[in-house]
């Protein structure tokens, strides 16, 4: 620790950045709950050109410190702040951290928020590594559930082989699903390949399928949409009976 504390003096005094970046990388592969002390001298003092070109480490940091133990609602806010002025890879890096953050801590709602945006990123691997995090989520959070279903639209087979992982993975209850697309009209977000995807991964038995196919006969749904999901219906009902 020592060793630590002179090296940081050091950091703390250059002006170089690629001294100050192996540092920071340093502590990221060697992470304890103490070197957070150093963070916070380089998050809160440095400013301009030096901190566009350190905050990526930042964020690295922040992750490997953050998969040891819970961070501070702070340190969570600037991962969002960054998230929000800067380029794609640091982008994926913050999303990156927040992956690993969310194994220790349970996410506030402006990162749960962070997290709707990036699944509509422009860049793939953000969004990938938005979906990743989802993985870890012991509830859906419906709060960015219409996000969700946009990017199941995808024509991108790897984002919806993605989100076929995370309809695996993470409960939502077949019972539930209804309303979530009764809300707000999210029904109107599916295309049929989407609704597919959905049923196909969702409802494995026929009682719960003709359950969820009658209470969107009975919604008050557009006809257009409502007969989207009622073929798609009819043709997994098919497919089960088939299969008995």
């Amino acid at each position: 620790m020592e060793l630590t504390t002179d090296s940081f003096e050091k950091a703390k005094k250059s002006e170089n950045m690629e001294e100050i970046n192996d540092f920071l990388i340093k502590l990221g592969k060697n992470p304890k709950i103490d070197y957070l002390k150093f963070l916070d001298f380089f998050i809160n003092e440095t400013e301009g050109p030096m901190y566009e070109k350190i905050k990526i480490n930042l964020v690295y940091v922040l992750g490997e410190i953050g998969n040891l133990t819970k961070l501070e609602d702070n340190y969570l806010q600037k991962l969002i702040d960054i998230y929000c002025t800067s380029d794609r890879w640091v982008r994926k890096e913050v999303i990156q951290a927040i992956n690993k953050i969310s194994k220790e801590s349970n996410l506030n709602e402006n990162i749960i928020g962070l997290l709707g945006n990036a699944l509509m990123d422009d860049y793939l691997p953000v969004i990938l590594s938005a979906l990743g995090v989802l993985l870890n989520f012991k509830i859906f959070p419906n709060s960015i559930l219409r996000n969700f279903y946009q990017v199941l639209n995808s024509k991108e087979s790897e984002i919806v082989d993605f989100c076929i992982r995370v309809l695996e993975t993470v409960p939502l209850e077949t019972q539930s699903i209804f309303e979530l697309l009764n809300f707000s009209e999210n029904y109107k977000i599916l295309k049929p390949r989407a609704i597919r995807s959905l049923l196909l991964t969702k409802f494995k038995s026929l009682f719960n399928l003709e359950s969820f196919r009658e209470k969107i006969f009975n919604s008050g749904w557009d006809n257009s949409f409502k007969e989207n999901y009622l073929k798609e219906i009819d043709t997994l009902q098919r497919i089960l009976i088939k299969n008995m």
